[in-house]
C-alpha cells in the first residue's frame, strides 16, 4: 500500500485581481502589498509568494501546506480557504487555482505511487481547486543535509 508523505505541497493562484483596500485601513502600503493583504485576509491565512505577472495588475501567489500531516493540512486548507477561492474563481477575482503535490522518486527506485485520500480530493476539488502532482527525481532527504 502506498503511503501519501509528499515532500511538499502548495496552493498556487494565478490571475489575481483583487480591488485596491481602502487607504486609510492599509496607510502607505504599496497597490500589490495592499492586494496581497486582501488575499491573505480573504484565504485566512499568510502567502508565501506575491509577485506581478505579465498581465497588467495581474499577480501569482502561493501559499505553503505544511507537509508534517499532509491529510489534515489540506482539509484545514480546504475548510479555511475553499468557500473564499471558490468565490473567487467564479467571479473572475483568481484565474486558476492549483494544488500541487510533489513527491521525490529516488534515482535508485523503480516505480512509486501514491494515494490521494478521496476524502481529501473531494475537499479541495469541490472548491475548485485544481490537483496537481509533481514528482521529482531526486532524494530530497539527501538534499536537505
Amino acid at each position: 500500500m502506498s503511503q501519501f508523505s509528499p515532500f511538499a505541497i502548495a496552493l498556487r493562484l494565478s490571475g489575481v485581481t483583487l480591488a485596491q483596500l481602502d487607504a486609510d485601513a492599509t496607510g502607505r502600503l504599496s497597490g500589490a502589498a495592499q492586494q496581497q493583504l486582501a488575499l491573505d485576509s480573504a484565504l485566512k491565512q499568510l502567502t508565501s509568494r506575491f509577485e506581478p505577472e505579465d498581465a497588467q495588475d495581474s499577480f501569482y501567489a502561493q501559499v505553503d501546506i505544511p507537509v508534517a500531516n499532509p491529510v489534515r493540512a489540506l482539509l484545514e486548507l480546504a475548510e479555511r480557504s475553499g468557500p473564499a477561492i471558490a468565490a473567487m474563481l467564479d467571479d473572475r477575482r483568481i484565474g486558476k487555482a492549483v494544488l500541487d503535490i510533489a513527491f521525490d522518486y529516488p534515482e535508485q527506485g523503480e516505480a512509486m505511487s501514491a494515494r490521494l485520500p478521496a476524502h481529501v480530493a473531494a475537499a479541495i476539488g469541490g472548491y475548485g481547486i485544481d490537483i496537481e502532482i509533481s514528482v521529482y527525481l531526486t532524494d530530497v532527504e539527501d538534499d536537505e543535509e
